[in-house]
């Protein structure tokens, strides 16, 4: 049996963090690692999903480029060529992670899957490693409904969609979230028909009406098919096609298409961990619960990153390695629940958002101030024709204080970030309004939102 000071299982954002953190203190780690290192983000995720996002935009910019007084041809997808590029990008990435932990000389790295066999003794082919202190940061893979007829076709998740050989001629998507939003662009633009069928009233329903409309048109603009309030009865194959047998408002329905993307949010990876060994819990989807510092219902084992659910982003699971790191190396104490977690969907136009909703402030007991910019004013938008989109502002009425900030635009992923250090700063509507910013640029439409120009 090998004795570490610490345990780390899953090499992912939220794992690597806090494995060098505490090798850089001189702790002796074992980093536990299924597959590749670098987690959902590197490997299946971000990383090669926005890469392949790009190259879905190139095709658009040429669609547009007559928009522009530019002369342009028809685009083509070369599919091969763009996940070529998503694998070296992402090959690249990988290798960097593998070399940083092979230089380490204090962290063990143990390739396989992990399982408990007491409190604090874990199992990984066949060697057992013990450490008063572990931290579970095994993330999370795409959640299968269960559908009947869905495990005997060969339907996509996230993670395939990306390794196609070929692209289908029609696609069908179930789910309305941020998967569904992205993936759906993404081969619409590559010249797929796709239909999104969502169980809800609304698309996105997570974001603010306004902007789950916004999106919900220009998506509809792009082409694609959006059917709400479906339920998902059966799937099936038929003729070289798969099919969906669904129930509408309507009555019965059946939606046919090359393929099937299953975009229905994620699951934990604690299924093999043994967690009843430990006597951690878990919540009825299996996700690990915890307290305020991450803590799980096991002395001496902590969770962090998508294994714990609620919003699962990697620079929150960065963040929750912070955090964490910070009080088992520092003593440094823990509120979680304190933070302002942003969030950014990579369509286009972009949707972003930090702090608190319009209903949110309102439940909250904030008098609450709405205001609101259309970046069809902002005059870097409009001669970039990219002027789709507005700012919402939640404000306190009462001291102008920024409560929550709501985007969809041009480059909305990189315009939140000011807000969300105005929001964790105090920084009021009024200092928003005397702040310079250069002109002409899209972040302008910040101090225009502040002064409420519509």
């Amino acid at each position: 049996m090998e004795k570490y000071d610490l345990i780390v299982l899953g090499g992912g954002t939220a794992g690597l963090g806090m494995a060098f953190r505490a090798s850089a203190q001189g702790w002796k780690v074992a980093l536990v690692e299924t597959r590749y290192l670098g987690g959902t983000c590197i490997n299946v995720g971000c990383i090669p999903s926005k890469t392949l996002i790009s190259s879905a935009r190139a095709m658009q910019a040429v669609r547009d480029a007559g928009k522009l007084g530019v002369i342009a041809g028809p685009p083509m997808a070369d599919w091969k060529a763009m996940v070529e590029r998503k694998e070296r990008i992402v090959g690249g990435l990988r290798q960097n992670s593998d070399e940083a932990i092979e230089k380490n000389e204090q962290i063990a790295l143990y390739q396989g899957k992990a399982a408990f066999t007491a409190p604090h003794t874990v199992e990984v082919n066949g060697q057992s490693l013990t450490a008063e202190k572990i931290v579970i940061a095994t993330g999370a893979r795409p959640a299968v409904p269960p559908v009947a007829g869905l495990s005997d076709i060969d339907y996509l998740t996230s993670t395939s969609a990306m390794e196609m050989e070929e692209l289908p001629r029609s696609l069908l998507i179930v789910g309305g979230g941020i998967i569904a939003l992205e993936f759906s662009q993404l081969f619409a633009r590559m010249g797929v028909e796709v239909t999104i069928l969502y169980r809800g009233p609304r698309l996105a329903a997570n974001l603010e009406p306004e902007i789950s409309e916004e999106i919900h048109r220009l998506l509809e603009s792009e082409g694609i098919n959006l059917l709400a309030n479906v339920q998902i009865r059966s799937a099936g194959s038929e003729d070289g096609s798969a099919y969906l047998a669904v129930e509408t408002e309507k009555g019965p329905a059946r939606y046919s298409a090359d393929r099937i993307l299953v975009a229905t949010g994620r699951a934990p990876n604690t299924d093999m961990l043994d967690l009843e060994k430990t006597g951690v819990k878990t919540d009825k989807k299996g996700f690990i619960a915890v307290d305020e510092g991450f803590q799980t219902s096991a002395e001496g084992i902590w969770a962090i990153g998508d294994v714990i659910g609620g919003m699962m982003f990697t620079h929150k699971a960065w963040h929750d390695a912070l955090l964490l790191s910070g009080y088992l190396l520092r003593g440094k104490e823990i509120r979680s629940s304190d933070r302002l977690i942003p969030f950014a969907v990579f369509t286009e136009p972009e949707i972003a958002g930090a702090g608190l909703n319009e209903n949110g402030a309102v439940e909250a007991g904030y008098p609450v101030k709405v205001q609101r910019f259309s970046f069809s004013h902002e005059k870097r938008a409009v001669a970039m024709e990219k002027a789709e989109g507005f700012i919402k502002l939640v404000l306190d009425e009462k001291s102008g204080r920024v409560l929550g900030a709501h985007l969809i635009g041009p480059e909305a992923g990189e315009l939140i970030h000011e807000l969300l250090v105005a929001m964790r700063c105090g920084t009021t509507v009024y200092d928003l309004q005397e702040m310079m910013h250069v002109h002409p640029t899209l972040s302008e439409a910040v101090n225009n939102a502040a002064w409420s120009i519509s």
